[in-house]
């Protein structure tokens, strides 16, 4: 452990060709997704008001056609993902058997790590084929699963500290000697003396959170068990105080009509939670997953790679086994393109059938239009939000669902509800940039302590939102 160990190349985990194909796959996967969500292709049952409203992403901008193709496109990638994703694991773990080298087990780890959070967010986006064909996603889960606890497991030599501390060749003894080249296996359940890397909970935690979100939202009932056993009981309680308090305000002996600090206060946590919650179920959050988890898991390739470049040569080969997985690539290409050719074909030759995927594509963009219409009526046609209040009759959690609750549709057209959903955004995009920079830097050094970063920048990002709300009460119409 002191000493290190001399390194040995194995193209079959770290070649260029494998780690280009894995890298590439995952990448156009989360492209194909995210041009859908921006052209409107994602079905409209998987989309929130944070998607419609504030993305506007709603309305479908490509043809009936082109909407399959692309589906087809992302089933065939994103089962691609999970195959693969599994093989990884499973060729890591057999490599335990031998002499597998802490940089190997760490290129097994984050490339199985890609293919599960680009996998996590391309099921998203098949939800409703899916629902649809419930035995096809049966074995998929099953998959989901499998590499959740193959990856469970291949975290456990991580959390050590010593893990990925590099130093190079040792001048002193004049051999190439280095600690990326120790046997992956001496890290299993053992810190050396120096204590679990910080880091490793946060890992932890995200996999499972993102697994458990992700799969959830795929089912009807998960979703409304969440949102009568957690977001419900909170909303329960602060629409009961802003009842109450609205109430108090609009009586006959309140004759300023003046709201209470009382009021304010908990309008202010209550748009806060409900910008907060919209935008964990929308769809725009699963494409920030897929994002933070390919940029992770490539900097914790990229980096290793040029650090051991003195040694590992012979990996950037270009030889058979290099070259086939890259032209396994075109295959999929290959499905969008037959896929919209024979639905080309097919209104051709099938002009009513045609006719009725038109219509229904017609009325799924008259739906959209009509939702995304609303949002351009005068405020002149809605009533205060403190007078909204004042009249509701506050549903029990267990009465709530996954449907959206009328009395909130005023909100998701505000544009402090929109302002919510911008600062969530950028702190997203703040605090992983941190973390990024803080990896990149660190790597092979130090421990980064990214759980530290996280932690300051959510509280930042709380803090920012608290503190433009609180600003916007004078002006905002929903504190009226």
């Amino acid at each position: 452990m002191n000493e290190g160990a001399i390194p040995e190349a194995d193209t079959e985990v770290s070649g260029i060709g494998a780690i280009l194909a894995f890298l590439l796959s995952a990448y156009i996967t989360f492209a194909i997704v995210l041009v859908s969500y921006l052209l409107g292709s994602i079905d409209s049952s998987l989309l929130r008001p944070v998607d419609r409203y504030v993305h506007r992403c709603g309305r479908r901008r490509t043809s009936p056609s082109w909407h399959k193709a692309l589906q087809q496109c992302v089933l065939l990638l994103s089962d691609q993902q999970i195959v693969t994703g599994i093989a990884i694991c499973i060729a890591g773990f057999i490599g335990l058997h031998g002499h597998i080298s802490v940089y190997h087990f760490q290129t097994v780890v984050m490339l199985a790590w890609m293919s599960s959070s680009v996998h996590l967010s391309a099921l998203t986006m098949l939800g409703e084929y899916f629902r649809k064909r419930p035995a096809v996603l049966g074995w998929r889960i099953v998959g989901m699963l499998v590499l959740l606890i193959l990856l469970l497991v291949a975290l456990v030599p991580t959390a050590s500290n010593l893990w990925a501390i590099w130093w190079g060749p040792n001048q002193e003894k004049y051999d190439e000697r280095t600690s990326w080249a120790i046997p992956a296996r001496c890290f299993f359940f053992k810190t050396w003396g120096e204590g679990v890397n910080p880091d490793a909970p946060l890992a932890y935690l995200i996999l499972i959170t993102s697994y458990v979100w992700k799969i959830g939202a795929l089912f009807k009932s998960s979703r409304n068990i969440f949102h009568r056993r957690i977001r419900g009981p909170y909303e329960y309680v602060l629409e009961r105080i802003l009842h109450a308090e609205a109430v108090k305000a609009s009586s006959r002996h309140n004759k300023r009509k003046t709201l209470s600090w009382k009021y304010y206060a908990t309008m202010i946590v209550y748009i806060i939670l409900l910008a907060i919650f919209e935008f964990a179920a929308s769809f725009a959050a699963s494409l920030w997953l897929s994002y933070v988890g390919l940029v992770y898991g490539t900097i914790q390739i990229v980096i290793p790679r040029q650090q051991n470049a003195w040694w590992n040569k012979k990996e950037s080969d270009w030889t058979f086994g290099q070259i086939t997985p890259l032209v396994l690539l075109i295959q999929p290409m290959g499905a969008i393109l037959e896929n919209y050719r024979g639905r080309k074909h097919k209104k051709r030759t099938d002009r009513n059938s045609l006719d009725s995927e038109e219509e229904s594509y017609e009325l799924n963009s008259s739906t959209n239009s009509a939702m995304l219409s609303h949002q351009n009526t005068p405020d002149t046609f809605h009533p205060n939000f403190s007078e909204t209040f004042a009249a509701l009759e506050v549903l029990r959690p267990s009465e709530r669902s996954v449907d959206t609750l009328e009395h909130q549709i005023p909100f998701y057209f505000s544009t402090l509800f929109a302002a919510m959903i911008v600062w969530i955004q950028v702190g997203i995009a703040v605090i992983s940039s941190i973390v990024f920079w803080i990896d990149a830097e660190s790597l092979g050094y130090i421990t980064s302590h990214n759980y530290f970063f996280v932690l300051i920048g959510i509280g930042s990002c709380f803090g920012a939102m608290i503190i433009w709300t609180v600003a916007s009460i004078p002006f905002s119409r929903v504190f009226r």
